[in-house]
């Protein structure tokens, strides 16, 4: 009886149907059995030994700080703007250094002058008309009334007069302080509306400015008057908090820096790193890079016994180099690393080639 007839007879009866489907199953499960012993005898994958920095705690005091951007500028600074609609006929080039006085900008006040000729000879004349008319008047051979307009079209002339002049002096423009031309917003040959910013000046100091806006509620731990520090090119220079105030948008207050002198040479409307200090703390003093954060709050990475360990700890302020922390134990060892090293770094992992750095400053 060949194969097929076997399968046939078994078929027939459900004690052999039982018998063949227990027979497929098994020949099923026989690859899963193979790939699980192959699996079983194969090595576990080693584990690699994480190479750190070692540093320790210190007690210490730290001053806490945040760094906004603020926008650095003198504290005296003019935007010139026109007054009448004229041709532009000479505009100070950016960068240009004025004195107090120095002609700025002046305009083509050409039919504004002949105007103001016209209306000049118009006063002189209504000048010796009233003058007459006085002099008539008191020997009785005119009204009162007749004086009176008399005097009033002298009045008016004088009037029409002064306002071409004022009108004549606006073509000309002169710097209110020592500055240096820090933009032009028109060129020689352009036309000046009334309105219209033409020029800004920026002073020479000595007092300079910065404005940074900040939420409110870093704004609301400073103080006015307290010290706090701008950056620039990486050098440093001190500032003083000269007022705080509301922003016009986003919930934000505009903290107001004032310093004097400009000793890192900072272009007018730059934009500064500014390190405003919030808070004084007293705890053990660790590293940045020996602390990761998460969502269930922040770890330091200790060492002991050649593996690493994950300690909660609870921060009380930074300086952006530095923890200021409660919850460690003085005696620990910290491992440092770059930040994207900590996180891949696990609980319980091994150590080698530890560097010694000695007591974290």
């Amino acid at each position: 009886m060949n194969l097929k007839n076997k399968i046939s007879e078994l078929m027939k009866t459900k004690k052999g149907r039982a018998l063949l489907i227990m027979l497929i199953l098994a020949l099923a499960a026989v690859p899963v059995i193979k790939r699980k012993l192959a699996i079983a005898r194969e090595k576990a994958p080693e584990t690699y030994p994480v190479a750190l920095d070692l540093a320790s705690p210190r007690l210490g005091v730290l001053r806490a700080q945040e760094t906004f951007l603020g926008l650095f500028k003198p504290e005296n600074q003019a935007a010139l703007s026109s007054r009448l609609s004229a041709r532009v006929v000479y505009i100070a080039e950016e960068g240009t250094a004025v004195k107090k006085g120095d002609l700025v900008l002046r305009l083509d006040t050409s039919d504004i002058a002949a105007g103001a000729e016209a209306l000049a000879l118009k006063k002189e004349n209504q000048e010796k008309v009233y003058n007459r008319d006085k002099i008539l008047y008191d020997n009785k051979a005119i009204s009162q009334e007749q004086l009176e307009n008399s005097q009033n079209l002298y009045a008016q002339a004088v009037s029409a007069y002064e306002a071409a002049a004022a009108q004549l002096s606006y073509g000309v423009m002169s710097a209110p302080f020592d500055a240096v031309v820090g933009k032009r917003f028109l060129n020689p040959g352009d036309t000046a509306y009334p309105g219209k910013v033409l020029l800004q000046l920026d002073g020479n100091g000595p007092g300079y400015e910065v404005y940074s806006d900040l939420p409110v509620e870093t704004a609301a731990k400073i103080k006015p008057g307290s010290e706090q520090e701008i950056i620039f090119n990486g050098a440093y220079q001190k500032a003083r908090v000269k007022a705080v105030v509301p922003a016009t948008a986003n919930n934000l207050m505009t903290v107001k820096l004032a310093l004097t002198g400009n000793k890192l040479n900072i272009p007018a409307g730059t934009y500064v790193d500014t390190h405003f200090y919030t808070s004084v703390s007293r705890g053990l003093i660790v590293p940045v890079n020996s602390v990761s954060r998460n969502m269930n709050g922040y770890f330091a990475l200790t060492v002991a016994v050649g593996t690493v360990h994950w300690t909660p700890v609870k921060v009380l302020g930074t300086d952006g180099v530095s923890y200021c922390v409660e919850g460690l134990d003085p005696a620990a060892r910290l491992g440092t690393a770059p930040e994207q090293d900590l996180l891949k770094i696990y609980e319980g992992q091994k150590i080698k080639a530890v560097r010694e750095n000695g007591t974290h400053d």
